[in-house]
């Protein structure tokens, strides 16, 4: 598919960030807006995906139309319980707390290829078609007006744009080409962090020989090794609906780098050793930890990952050739703005990473639209500089909590030896400091809070 000359925005990437953006500015008033990818079928590349969608995220997705046809899709549900191994509760984070808060008080247990296809099929009934594969290869300024950008693509085609918005994933180019430093927030690039053991992680879609023994819709386990969880799909992971009368299962664990490098592709082998390794005790197939044993029938998908933290220095630049600090001071170049992966990653505890994406892509719609109405000025600019720098603050408090997270269930080697004096071991500690918290209906609420993403949308 050939590309326009020219638009007042591109959107590179066209993933749940991307397609929301675009979405979010045609919704605003923005008709001419051009959206690519560089992956020549959508939903086909094996990635991390996502699979909760939060009340905060489902009220933005609701400004541009779309939460009717997830909710509808999707598995509604009001808590998300962390165990041990042998099924005791070590903390609760309970959704019926925002009740009157939302209209949405719970969280949408949805795959990320779906949550994509509906976006798509949005895009295509507002005219907007994803054009593929575009791959940006460079991007120049143009000589006849500095405040537009020349976007090359390896296909040989080019498009000028006044706006151009980054949803391109973590190896983002358009960030790259625009020279903003992408780093742990932390630590300097020389001296990164400690690993812990979600350091690597497998995730994959799974049918068992039966019904697996659990309680919740979302079930996670916290164990001295790893973390493991198991969710029920409503849908396979290629978008269709079970015809086979097994349900399908997300399974995600985090593998210890003791543990070797996980396959490319696992196995039904590989995730029943998971299973047993690092799952409950209600999916054994050891007899004596589970007398109801049922055993891993297909792996409909997986994949594996390698997990981060970082962040763009900033999430607008203007672009041009002496982008020495990112463009952040410039007053002329097209406009450069970062969103989803391309401005933040981080580990996909409590499933804030795409739901981050998506808002960040919803939100800037209409700071754009309007800024394109005031036409070229510096009052106009400074309202996009100081939303982006709103969404790159907010991206800071989900990377601090994600941290926090991971390093109660997954702490690193260095911080373990530093409690090697103990008698007690460090994880029996955190179990014991977990399960005296979860027992303050203030926690699990305040927990449920900090998820949904209501406090800083």
């Amino acid at each position: 598919m050939s590309i326009p000359s020219s638009a007042r925005v591109l959107v590179v990437g066209a993933g749940p960030a991307g397609m929301s953006c675009a979405l979010s500015l045609w919704h605003s008033g923005v008709k001419d807006v051009v959206i690519v990818d560089a992956v020549p079928n959508g939903n086909g590349n094996d990635t991390s995906r996502a699979m909760a969608i939060h009340a905060a995220t489902l009220e933005a997705l609701d400004s541009i139309g779309c939460t009717d046809a997830l909710v509808e899709r999707g598995i509604k549900v009001g808590n998300m319980n962390y165990y041990d191994r042998a099924g005791s509760l070590l903390m609760e984070a309970d959704f019926s707390a925002l009740i009157g808060k939302t209209p949405f008080p719970c969280y949408l247990l949805l795959p990320q290829n779906i949550t994509e296809s509906v976006l798509d099929q949005k895009l295509k009934d507002a005219g907007i078609v994803v054009r593929r594969p575009y791959k940006v290869v460079d991007m120049k300024e143009n000589p006849k007006d500095g405040n537009v950008v020349d976007v090359l693509f390896e296909n040989g085609q080019s498009i000028t744009a006044q706006y151009v918005i980054g949803a391109d994933g973590a190896q983002s180019a358009i960030r790259q080409l625009s020279g903003i430093p992408f780093s742990d927030p932390d630590f300097p690039p020389d001296q990164p962090e400690a690993a812990n053991t979600l350091a690597q992680m497998v995730i994959a879609d799974i049918t068992f020989d039966g019904t697996p023994y659990i309680t919740d819709k979302f079930f996670a386990i916290i164990s001295t090794t790893s973390f493991f969880a198991l969710a029920h799909l409503k849908y396979a992971a290629d978008g269709s609906k079970d015809t086979t009368g097994k349900t399908v299962f997300r399974m995600a664990c985090g593998v210890p780098q003791t543990d070797g490098v996980p396959p490319s592709k696992s196995s039904v082998q590989y995730c029943q050793e998971l299973i047993e390794k690092y799952g409950p005790y209600s999916l054994s197939c050891d007899k004596s930890k589970n007398p109801h044993a049922i055993k891993v029938c297909d792996v409909v998908w997986s994949t594996r990952f390698r997990t981060r933290y970082a962040a763009a220095v900033n999430f607008f630049t203007r672009f041009g050739s002496n982008n020495n600090d990112g463009g952040s001071a410039r007053a002329t170049g097209a406009r450069v703005c970062l969103i989803g992966d391309a401005a933040h990653i981080h580990p996909p505890a409590g499933g804030q990473g795409m739901n981050l994406g998506l808002r960040d892509g919803i939100s800037v719609g209409p700071v754009i639209a309007a800024a394109l109405t005031a036409g070229s000025s510096p009052e106009s600019d400074e309202k996009v500089r100081a939303h982006m720098a709103l969404r790159r603050e907010r991206a800071m408090k989900v990377i601090g909590i994600t941290k926090f997270m991971a390093g109660a269930v997954g702490m690193s080697p260095t911080f373990q030896s530093k409690f090697a004096w103990s008698p007690v071991h460090i994880y029996t500690i955190r179990d014991w400091v977990l399960w005296a918290l979860c027992k303050s209906k203030w926690i699990r609420e305040t927990v449920a809070f900090k998820f949904s993403g209501l406090e800083d949308p």
